[in-house]
């Protein structure tokens, strides 16, 4: 049985809180407080990814085909998801036509795009949040290939700096740029794990310190730090920003579980859930009708984004719970007890 590490769990659920907050800036959230997120949020799911990465993995059939088993069916079902939801929505409300949606839906997920940039043409619609699955597929497909080399970092050096700047000229399906970019978060995991640096005593506390003000300093004045367009807006300063804060985040989450586990336990639960939160958090974001809830919650005794914010985590709580309850041909791909019960049988 693999090891698990609860601070990573419950790293992964502040980070996708943030994913969450930082897309609900529509619905009252402040700006200043997404920026804090977006500063380390999606750096710290690559990040995360690139410590259970295997340096010695090879592109190997087997390879390509594990991954997107577990990252591509996911954004596959999804999207399906999706499409199916907008379809009905746009029937019971009947202010959209269903076969437009859904074909704007069915376009969006074909192209696998997060997000528009000057360079996007016009015909491409975004399909959200789930770029991040083709982005990690493609990245761990390339960090497989650059590993092999004797000098990697310089290759993903190279990768980040060619997916910035063709981002901004030309694009690409699947998120393929930004892949190219996400590589370099994927190293660093691997690094943090080669050379243990969240180990105790790895790493000295003024260095900590250190990073934590660097980080801060990049949050708060800054914060612009959006992988999904490969948007990197203040440069160098949002990408050490960002490997800076997903170190501390990690780091700060490591010591809760060692001195406070009645608190980080329930919070490494849900982290155990991210894929299918973060799944249900696209269908929820693209499909709820939020206009017809408005005047509830703004009438709770609550400041109305707080109230959104509680209407949206609970929403995402319960299409999680359904897909659960799914048929284990479609649940397994997001639920590894799924996988044992259907193996078990």
């Amino acid at each position: 049985m693999k090891k698990r590490y609860p601070e990573f769990d419950v790293a992964k659920a502040i980070a996708l809180a943030g994913v969450i907050i930082g897309h609900s800036t529509y619905l009252g959230t402040p700006d200043r407080l997404a920026s804090v997120f977006y500063s380390f949020d999606m750096p710290l799911f690559f990040i995360v990814s690139g410590f259970f990465s295997k340096p010695e993995a090879k592109l190997t059939p087997d390879y390509v085909r594990k991954n997107a088993k577990s990252l591509l069916m996911p954004y596959l079902i999804t999207c399906i998801g999706v499409i199916g939801c907008s379809f009905l929505g746009a029937i019971l409300t009947g202010k959209t036509n269903p076969a437009e949606i859904a074909s704007h839906w069915f376009m969006a997920s074909l192209y696998g795009c997060g997000g528009i940039t000057p360079a996007t043409p016009a015909f491409v619609s975004a399909i959200g949040a789930l770029w991040y699955l083709f982005a990690l597929f493609f990245g761990k497909m390339l960090l497989a290939v650059v590993n092999q080399f004797r000098h990697p970092a310089i290759l993903v050096l190279g990768l980040f700096f060619c997916g910035n700047v063709l981002a901004q000229i030309i694009w690409l399906p699947w998120s393929i740029l930004q892949a190219l970019s996400a590589t370099l978060f994927l190293y660093i995991g691997q690094i943090i794990k080669k050379h243990g640096l969240l180990e105790e005593n790895s790493i000295e506390p003024i260095c900590w310190l250190f990073m934590a003000g660097i980080w801060g300093y990049s949050a708060l004045r800054f914060g612009k730090l959006y992988m999904v367009t490969n948007t990197y807006v203040n440069g160098t300063q949002d990408v050490i920003g960002g490997i800076f804060g997903s170190l501390v985040i990690l780091k700060l989450c490591q010591t809760a579980c060692k001195h406070i586990p009645s608190v980080t336990k329930p919070i490494a639960w849900i982290g155990k859930y991210t894929l299918p939160l973060f799944c249900m958090h696209l269908i929820e974001l693209n499909v709820f009708p939020y206009q017809y809830v408005s005047g509830i919650v703004e009438s709770l005794p609550l400041t109305p984004w707080i109230g959104y914010l509680i209407v949206r985590f609970a929403i995402i709580a319960l299409l999680t719970s359904i897909l659960y309850m799914l048929p284990r041909p479609i649940s397994k791909w997001y639920f590894q007890s799924r996988q044992k019960s259907q193996a078990g049988r």
